[in-house]
């Protein structure tokens, strides 16, 4: 399968074999990275996770791109010639959050009479909400701080940029550089020059 990749040439798209084969072959360390991404990514959205978490987000995107693989007009495609597979893991996981955040502001109250609906109670009367389970994005200081349009430029400008991305949802976190090398297996080297292109590029935009 193949699909346009600009002028003059042309991206090779992976078939479900392949996609299947890089599934597969994804070492503990990329799954931790892509696990700890999604993590950040459902925090990110606050209330719009309506009961999704980590796991629901990675699947997702996974059967997005498997369904690329089969479909000329649907799901998610993996260039593989051109993009990790990884960082195209993260960058489907990126835009289906993203999706579902902007599908949440657009139904307002719509979304919190589904979350009613969805409550459950337990045999002491106890009620639990889809809701409950999701972190106010207010919470997160550098959301605040930088606002969305900023955050949204940090993660175009950074698709291609493995490190970057794990940096920029570390710091979201408040995680230190020590943290960031112990946790994400990132060398302080490589944590110091993310950094660099991050504050490089903030100072341009901002």
């Amino acid at each position: 399968m193949r699909k346009p990749g600009g002028p003059g040439t042309q991206d090779e798209c992976a078939s479900t074999t392949e996609v299947v084969a890089a599934i597969e072959s994804l070492s503990a360390e990329q799954y931790y990275r892509l696990k700890r991404f999604a993590q950040w990514r459902m925090r990110g959205i606050g209330r719009a996770a309506l009961g999704r978490n980590y796991d629901s987000l990675l699947a997702q995107a996974v059967v997005s791109t498997l369904e690329g693989s089969e479909s000329e007009t649907k799901g998610r495609k993996w260039a593989r010639n051109r993009v990790p597979f990884v960082e195209h893991l993260f960058g489907a996981m990126r835009s289906i959050s993203t999706h579902w955040k902007d599908a949440y502001e657009r139904r307002g109250m719509e979304a919190e009479l589904l979350d009613c609906e969805a409550a459950t109670e337990d045999e002491t009367g106890n009620v639990s909400r889809p809701s409950d389970l999701a972190i106010d994005p207010t919470a997160d200081p550098l959301r605040s701080y930088m606002g969305r349009e900023a955050l949204e430029a940090l993660d175009n400008h950074f698709s291609g940029d493995e490190d970057a991305l794990l940096v920029i949802e570390a710091r979201k976190e408040g995680m230190s550089v020590a943290r960031m090398v112990a946790d994400l297996g990132l060398t302080e080297k490589r944590v110091n020059a993310a950094t660099q292109r991050i504050r490089y590029f903030l100072r341009r935009i901002l």
